[in-house]
């Protein structure tokens, strides 16, 4: 009795032994985890998200920016740009948004904090700007097949005064 407990603590202590092993091995050759938030893809701007978003900015668009950001779940795609306001107006209406563009009160630069800066691109964030409007979509919600790929989009147009608008869109 005594040699056959002895077997099976022998028996025992090298399975763990092995499950401690390829515990140990599967953890070293695991793929580090990112640390430190989102991160901007480089190389990749205005068109891959204007490409993402299926849309074309106006013909009198100016200072065109934009930017792809891979987070923990969803990868987010920014594009900006001033245009005529009459062109924002129809570039707004044609991303066919859910409701009518509704004033933004706008919040504290100093305090407000966000995981998608557009500061990435050199621009204020648009919560914090005054005489800005906003609404959103949802393409698969709408039923809008040209965007079927795109689960939200958020929209923010700002007089930026002389008959000019800016507008950010941002998009996963």
């Amino acid at each position: 009795m005594k040699c056959t407990s002895s077997l099976t603590i022998r028996i025992a202590s090298a399975a763990v032994t092995a499950l401690l092993a390829l515990s140990a091995t599967a953890c070293s050759s695991a793929p580090k985890a990112r640390s430190g938030g989102p991160a901007w893809v480089e190389g990749q701007g205005a068109p891959e998200a204007a490409g993402f978003i299926h849309v074309q900015t106006p013909a009198g668009a100016t200072e065109v920016k934009g930017g792809v950001q891979h987070g923990f779940q969803d990868t987010t795609y920014l594009i900006s740009f001033t245009a005529p306001t009459a062109d924002a107006e129809t570039f707004i209406a044609d991303l066919r948004p859910e409701e009518a563009l509704r004033a933004n009160t706008p919040r504290d630069p100093k305090t407000y904090t966000t995981i998608t800066p557009w500061s990435h691109l050199g621009l204020p964030e648009p919560e914090t700007e005054q005489k800005v409007r906003t609404a959103s979509v949802c393409p698969p919600c709408i039923k809008d097949e040209r965007r079927s790929t795109v689960q939200s989009i958020t929209i923010f147009i700002q007089d930026i005064g002389d008959g000019r608008a800016r507008v950010y869109l941002k998009a996963f």
